[in-house]
């Protein structure tokens, strides 16, 4: 039964709008709300290909934005980079809230084929219900307006589950070789949607067709080669031509976690802090009891490739929240499913099932609005860019500079303009070691800072944490600078030097 009405029409339109307008809000603030470093990394890399060309900017400025921009390597294609560095020269400056506007816009266009997605797979309704979730679910609220590829590649997923639905109903060439294409460019944009396409399209497949009649099919061939091409092709241009991306791979695979309980703990601790597990049961349950087969194969073969990207990258998983997003896509869709099927069995009167519903709907609009603008508002980080300003100014543009950061040294590299080499964190060392490497920071302490006029302390936490280097700088160097929370070393003056 289709529950068309004209209050799911005014809740449809009203979630849009607020989904917009909360993510809008703070929006000149610095991108330091979330994941500061993947933020930092995108901005660095725009900023390099805006100032290429920019004849108004200092030679110094211009040269030191490319060398940033090159430093920064080739993880995945420059997309969101592209777009923001093209939002600067059509603006006629550099302004780090025309990314976020971006990755707002990315998020919209996702919401709406979610809607197209779960109306088809349920009804009007349903696909209300789904979006009300994707758009006002805190975390997602938050995530969904940060400079990286996120963003697009849940939109650019949405876009491609929808069109595979489609080509599931129909069968054909056009909706084939349309589905093909945008798995094709979510796979482009971020070659993590393989784990999620992949598994669900061919739990459909093999679920439609026998093995032997889907290997025949020259459909489904045409969808596999459009899907995984562009992607195959950046590949070989990146680590063949170009010889780059090779290390992007890094870090990544540690099957020894697997046998670990508490790897499987931190993961359910990490996907609770992003969406709780709670809901993420709620939206199982509606998938598991009531969605057609073939609807049911598509979605668990998207659940199904979470759970062997989780294993995958066993290390980030457990560490980087952002990588259990894309879980956004069939939690938001069961709990439209679940929510719609309620209100459908309800014996009550429809017009009161419809006010009681939307009135609900309301209230979780209202109360995650006023909770995501309350969080977005709390912080405002004008003061900390200041003092990286200052600290720039003060350390030098030739000056070499190491130190122990926060995000890598990013916020000294953007906005006090610095060539910044970061000293290994703890993080890091537990990351190397879960490798296999030893690391023994203290051991190649002086072989490190060598070659450096300046030592920055931008991360407290980490200075005590490394009990070695508060000893050695506070005994052998003077702290000539402090700014906010940051502590300049000059390497080049030591207690000795100045009679201490």
């Amino acid at each position: 039964m289709k529950t068309y009405h004209w209050i799911w029409y005014a809740l449809l339109v009203l979630v849009f709008m607020m989904g917009f307008i909360i993510r809008v809000s703070d929006l000149f603030d610095a991108p330091l709300d979330f994941h500061a470093t993947r933020q930092l990394h995108s901005a660095l890399i725009a900023r390099g290909m805006y100032y290429q060309g920019l004849d108004s900017a200092p030679e110094w400025k211009q040269a030191m934005a490319y060398n940033q921009w090159q430093a920064e390597g080739l993880i995945e294609p420059q997309i969101m980079e592209t777009l923001t560095a093209l939002g600067y020269r059509v603006f006629g400056s550099e302004q780090l809230w025309i990314a976020r506007l971006w990755a707002i816009f990315f998020w919209m266009i996702g919401g709406v084929f979610l809607f197209l997605i779960t109306e088809e797979i349920a009804d009007f309704a349903s696909g209300t219900f789904a979006v009300v979730f994707y758009m006002i679910w805190p975390y997602a609220a938050i995530a969904s307006r940060a400079f990286q590829p996120e963003p697009l590649l849940i939109a650019a997923m949405l876009a491609a589950l929808w069109a595979f639905m489609q080509w599931m109903r129909s069968e054909k060439w056009a909706w084939a070789i349309l589905a093909g294409l945008l798995s094709g460019f979510a796979l482009y944009v971020k070659s993590s949607a393989i784990f999620f396409l992949a598994p669900a399209f061919a739990s459909v497949v093999l679920q439609r067709f026998s093995f032997k009649k889907a290997i025949r099919n020259k459909q489904v061939w045409l969808i596999m080669i459009l899907s995984t091409l562009p992607y195959l092709i950046y590949l070989f241009f990146g680590t063949v031509v170009l010889n780059i991306l090779g290390r992007q791979f890094d870090f990544r695979f540690f099957p020894g976690r697997w046998i670990q309980p508490l790897f499987y703990i931190q993961w359910l601790l990490e996907l609770d802090k992003t969406i709780q597990l709670v809901i993420v049961m709620a939206a199982v349950m509606g998938i598991s009891l009531f969605t057609k087969k073939k609807y049911f194969m598509l979605l668990v073969g998207f659940l199904l490739g979470y759970v062997i990207y989780g294993f995958a990258f066993s290390y980030h998983i457990t560490t980087h929240d952002y990588y259990h997003l894309p879980l956004i896509i069939p939690v938001s869709i069961g709990i439209g499913i679940i929510l719609g099927k309620i209100f459908r069995v309800s014996e009550r009167n429809h017009t009161i099932t419809r006010v009681i519903f939307a009135l609900a709907a309301l209230l979780f609009i209202g109360f995650y609005s006023w909770q995501i603008r309350s969080e977005l508002s709390r912080y405002n980080y004008s003061e900390e860019v200041n003092d990286w300003e200052q600290a720039g100014e003060y350390i030098g543009r030739e000056a070499r500079v190491i130190g122990v950061f926060k995000n890598y040294g990013y916020r000294l590299a953007y906005w006090g303009w610095n060539y910044v080499s970061s000293w290994t964190t703890m993080g890091d060392v537990t990351l190397r070691e879960l490798a296999g490497q030893e690391i023994d920071l203290q051991r190649q302490f002086d072989d490190r800072i060598a070659n450096y006029d300046f030592f920055v302390v931008g991360d407290r936490d980490e200075f005590e944490r490394q009990a070695f280097l508060k000893e050695y700088f506070e005994t052998n160097f003077l702290k000539v600078h402090e700014i906010g929370d940051i502590l300049i070393y000059d390497l080049r003056a030591t207690n000795v030097d100045s009679g201490s």
